[in-house]
């Protein structure tokens, strides 16, 4: 199961993850991996490209 907070603060957003009933054969490094890749492809899904002038 994973639970997801979103709270607005004076920087943004801020984010808190919760996973449970990961399978142990799966390293919890690797859930950290795939939620940073996650947050970054999202990251450049959503702010704008502003190309040097």
């Amino acid at each position: 199961m994973t639970s997801v907070w979103l709270k607005k603060n004076m920087a943004g957003t801020e984010i808190k993850v919760l996973q449970e009933g990961i399978p142990s054969v799966i390293p919890e490094e690797m859930c950290y991996l795939g939620w940073q890749e996650s947050l970054d492809k999202l990251m450049r899904l959503v702010e704008p490209e502003i190309p040097d002038a």
